[in-house]
């Protein structure tokens, strides 16, 4: 904001003279551009649309105390009004509170998806589960190579491979879905329904 300089009746008075020669015609340009101001951060939203309108008021008055040439002051507001705006979205989101991040899951939840996941694994014919492993299996640019050479190797079009890869994901996916809610409820069969 402003810091610790204040307008004073000095300050005022240049700043109506800006407006305009006549000190009541000036007084008319000010409220009718203050009014502009407020109705903007309104617009914006703004957390207090009338101080931040004084304010860039004030930092304009300051401004013209420093020695600032201000040609056309409609124009000078509008970048005080946009550094304003800019200031006043960032209190704003310091503000407000951190909404839909969710929690971490607990040691007890990974330990349960991992479970479900070696069960569902180990339900699979072997030529599924590997090819499953093998195409998600590396870092970005190894995977990519490896996903060539299994797509070579099962004599596939890449995006052949991808398809068939993707839908085994999905099918372990809903395994995995299936068997915690299972181990959630307390059920007792947890091995068949919704495996390879």
């Amino acid at each position: 904001m402003a810091g610790t300089w204040t307008l004073n009746e000095e300050s005022f008075t240049r700043l109506l003279a800006l407006f305009h020669e006549d000190r009541e015609q000036a007084a008319l340009r000010y409220e009718a551009l203050r009014e502009r101001l407020v109705r903007v951060f309104i617009w914006e939203r703004a957390i207090d649309a009338e101080g931040l309108a004084d304010e860039a008021l004030t930092r304009m008055a300051r401004r013209l105390e420093e020695g600032e040439t201000i040609q056309n002051p409609a124009a000078f507001l509008s970048g005080i009004a946009r550094n304003l705006l800019k200031e006043d979205r960032h209190q704003r989101q310091r503000m407000e509170p951190i909404q839909d991040v969710p929690a971490a899951p607990s040691s007890n939840d990974v330990e349960r998806h991992h479970a479900a996941l070696e069960r569902c694994l180990a339900g699979w014919e072997p030529e599924k589960r590997n090819l499953l492993l093998t195409y998600y299996q590396g870092d970005h640019g190894e995977r990519i190579r490896g996903r060539q050479r299994l797509a070579a190797e099962l004599g596939l079009e890449l995006n052949a491979l991808r398809n068939r890869a993707l839908r085994l994901r999905d099918r372990l996916e809903d395994c995995v879905r299936q068997q915690v809610a299972r181990d959630e409820s307390g059920g007792e069969n947890t091995r068949r329904k919704g495996q390879g």
